[in-house]
């Protein structure tokens, strides 16, 4: 198990007072410096737990308005129980298993519902990333915003939800499953594939093309750090 950063640890702590009533929703956290004591750690440490967060929706940060705590209701209620558990820093085989799960039904959802304004942002998101392979820069935030375009245009608040809240996760992820050139091309081919079919509003060919990226990009991960492949077959493409 990976050793949690104190800012983690933190963000626990925090989400556990804001949970408990300690900070009541809807009220302002105290200043930094009280949070800094009453946690025992400086500045760096509890942004990084703050903005953790804030990723997640629990808390909102605003210019001269301080950070409130946000109402819970259903949706972000289940998105804290995702947040405690990736705060453990220890949960990349569960997120895989949940990508599956979600993200293959999330392809097929968004070939049904997805809108035109909708469609063009999976097709802008696409764009941007491809943008970046060709250039050769920094593709990773890109790959998660493409699949967040998909989880949005399921219209399904929690789907998306669990891929604002495993960001951080799923970004770390996608960098190990790449280490050559052409590990970075396949899933480019991978990705538009989804992608016209969720836009010709394909539902069962879109699934097949997420569940396929899903199964190679394991197979790419494992492979860059030579373990074998996990004991269940969630993650091979099936027809």
């Amino acid at each position: 198990m990976a050793a949690r950063t104190r800012g983690q640890i933190v963000a626990q702590q925090l989400l556990d007072d804001i949970t408990s009533g300690v900070f009541e929703q809807g009220s302002k956290l105290p200043p930094e410096r009280e949070l800094m004591t009453r946690y025992g750690v400086g500045r760096n440490s509890l942004r990084e737990a703050v903005q953790s967060l804030v990723a997640t929706g629990v808390l909102d940060v605003r210019a001269g308005a301080g950070t409130t705590v946000q109402k819970i209701d259903g949706s972000s209620a289940i998105t804290q129980g995702f947040t405690a558990a990736m705060l453990q820093d220890a949960a990349v085989g569960e997120l895989l298993e949940l990508r599956v799960l979600l993200e293959v039904d999330a392809a097929a959802r968004a070939a049904e519902r997805a809108e035109e304004a909708e469609l063009q942002e999976i097709r802008a998101a696409l764009a941007a990333y491809q943008d970046a392979v060709r250039r050769d820069e920094d593709l990773y935030a890109r790959d998660v915003a493409f699949h967040r375009s998909i989880a949005a245009a399921a219209h399904n608040r929690l789907y998306l939800s669990v891929v604002d809240t495993t960001a951080q996760l799923l970004e770390r992820f996608m960098r190990a499953a790449h280490h050559t050139p052409t590990d970075v091309r396949a899933a480019a081919q991978e990705h538009a594939l989804i992608a016209h079919h969720i836009l010709l509003g394909d539902s069962e060919s879109a699934a097949a093309a997420m569940r396929a990226h899903l199964a190679s990009s394991n197979e790419r991960r494992n492979r860059r750090e030579g373990t074998a492949p996990p004991a269940t077959d969630s993650f091979r493409a099936r027809s």
